[in-house]
Parts: structure tokens; C-alpha cells; sequence
């Protein structure tokens, strides 16, 4: 079974020829958008719920109405902050689209910094700040676009990527690495998506922050500070939350019990399980298994 869940992503685009979907998204859990990084970027236009949002090394927590912006390359998750319903859109594309195929300087002069990752986007764009208003009328726009799928709505989307580059070089272009203040944190990144590439491969297993912190060479106190910082999650937090992403598969696709669904996920104890269980998805095992397996929502 392919984990959908894993921490590095290949979008499979909807076209091939068009590497840019539109997902709207009204997750059921209190884990609103499962760690992960991909190489396209990703504009969040986030609608209503109380959320926190962890982009490189940032913590956003968005009004209903603003906009987050994901350059490649960074891990990125969100949680709920309560109980009320969360709800946004995800537009993700893969910088192609936004490239050209006639070399007009005019042109690469906007689009090539973006591409090369010499400038960024801004994270959050609130909706109080002052091109808040054109900015997401062309996300807007660009979103019914895609739900339409009208005659020529590729070349609409892509004429709408380019204002929405145009503007942001304008006004809110970014030097350097967003998340990371220096080269030595861009590497440190990168050390963090091996170490959770690796815990999604032994999660079962017993696993310990010194062990997790030997991998990324860190004492134990920045390592915890660090991965927080990152994942939103403790360690452990994120390994139960693992464990607990698979059990809901095996919950799904699976009729095995669900004591020995606990223990293949690596939990030592049901109850334990359970209770995790229920803090992450809102139900009890047994319970989520039935809703699911009647097509409930």
C-alpha cells in the first residue's frame, strides 16, 4: 500500500500537460494538511476555522479570508486549533507553468528569480494588507477558472499566474531563503526531511529522540526546539501521529482487529491507542471504521 501520507511529495497533476490543480480541502481531523514538501508551489486560500499553519521554520496562524504562500521545497503542515470545522483551498503547480517558451527579457526579468529560487513568495498575505484585494481576486478567479474547466481555461490560469507574479514582484518580493536565515539552516532543512523520511519508514519501531537527534546531529534540547519549531508536533507527538495515519489506513482497507492494528503500528498499549486515536480523528477506532465503512463523512 503506498503511504499517503510521506513527507516528500511528486503531485500527480491532473494533466500532465498542465501541472496545476485546485483542491478543496474540509479535513474531518484536528490534522488539517499531513507534513510534507514537494517541488511546486502552493497558494492556500484559507476560508474558515480556527488554524495553525508551520511553513519552513514559521508558525501562521491565518484569519478566514488570507492567503499562504508555499515556495518549493518547504515542509510545510497545519492542525486545527479547535473543534470548529476548517476549511481553505490548496492550489498547487509546478513552476513550469509559470516559464515561457519565447526568451523575452521582459518576461524572465519576473518569472526567472522565482524559478531559479532566488526570490520568494510571502508567506502570509492578510487579508488587511493593502494588495490583499487585487491579489486574491486573481487566486479567486483563478480558482473558479479551474472548477469551470470552460474552453481556454488552461491559458487563462497561466495568464492569471503571471499577473499574480507580476504583483508579488512588486510588492512583496522576497530575497533569500524564507523559513531559513542562512545556508546552515537550509542544510539543517534538509538534514530534518531525511530524519522524518526515516521515522515514516520505521515507525513501527521503537524509536527515541536521542536516537532522532544523533541523525541530525543536535543536542537533544535544540533538536526538540528545532522539530517543534518545524513540525508544529514533539517527536513523540509526531510518531503517534504517524502511527495513528496508518492505523486509519489499515482501519480502512483492512478487517483486522483492532487491538492488532494498535500493536502493528507500534503502539504497546489499546487503550493508549484509543486515546490517541480519538484526540487525532475525533472518534474512537471502532467508531471511525464503522462511519467509514458506511460512506459517512
Amino acid at each position: 500500500m503506498t503511504n499517503p501520507y510521506q513527507i516528500k511529495q511528486d503531485v500527480p497533476h491532473r494533466e500532465p500537460g498542465f501541472p496545476l490543480d485546485v483542491f478543496h480541502i474540509i479535513p474531518p481531523g484536528k490534522e488539517i494538511l499531513h507534513l510534507h514538501w514537494h517541488d511546486d508551489w502552493e497558494i492556500i486560500y484559507f476560508i474558515r476555522g480556527n488554524a495553525t499553519f508551520y511553513i519552513g521554520s514559521e508558525t501562521v496562524k491565518p484569519e478566514p479570508g488570507d492567503l499562504l504562500f508555499v515556495n518549493k521545497g518547504l515542509i510545510h503542515t497545519g492542525f486545527a486549533d479547535d473543534e470548529h470545522p476548517v476549511e481553505y483551498y490548496a492550489v498547487v503547480f509546478h513552476s513550469a507553468l509559470a516559464g515561457s517558451s519565447m526568451a523575452d527579457s521582459y518576461h524572465m526579468q519576473i518569472t526567472n528569480p522565482y524559478i531559479a529560487g532566488k526570490s520568494f513568495f510571502p508567506l502570509h498575505l492578510p487579508a488587511k494588507d493593502a494588495s490583499y484585494p487585487y491579489i486574491a481576486d486573481i487566486v479567486k478567479q483563478l480558482i473558479a477558472e479551474y472548477k469551470q474547466r470552460g474552453k481556454g481555461f488552461q491559458l487563462a490560469i497561466r495568464s492569471m499566474l503571471h499577473l499574480l507574479l507580476v504583483h508579488l514582484s512588486r510588492h512583496h518580493q522576497l530575497q533569500g531563503t524564507p523559513g531559513s536565515a542562512s545556508e546552515e539552516s537550509a542544510e539543517l532543512t534538509e538534514k530534518f526531511k531525511e530524519l522524518i523520511a526515516f521515522v515514516e519508514r520505521h515507525y513501527p519501531e521503537k524509536l527515541t529522540v536521542q536516537q532522532a537527534a544523533g541523525i541530525v546531529n543536535l543536542s537533544e534540547y535544540h533538536f526538540c526546539r528545532t522539530f517543534k519549531k518545524i513540525t508544529g508536533k514533539t517527536f513523540v507527538e509526531y510518531v503517534n501521529l504517524l502511527r495513528i495515519n496508518a492505523a486509519e489506513q489499515l482501519l480502512l482497507h483492512s478487517s483486522d482487529p483492532v487491538t492488532e492494528i494498535a500493536f502493528n503500528v507500534g503502539f504497546g498499549s489499546v487503550n493508549y491507542f484509543s486515546q490517541m486515536f480519538k484526540q487525532y480523528k475525533r472518534h474512537s477506532p471502532s467508531q471511525w471504521r464503522k462511519r467509514n465503512s458506511r460512506g459517512q463523512p
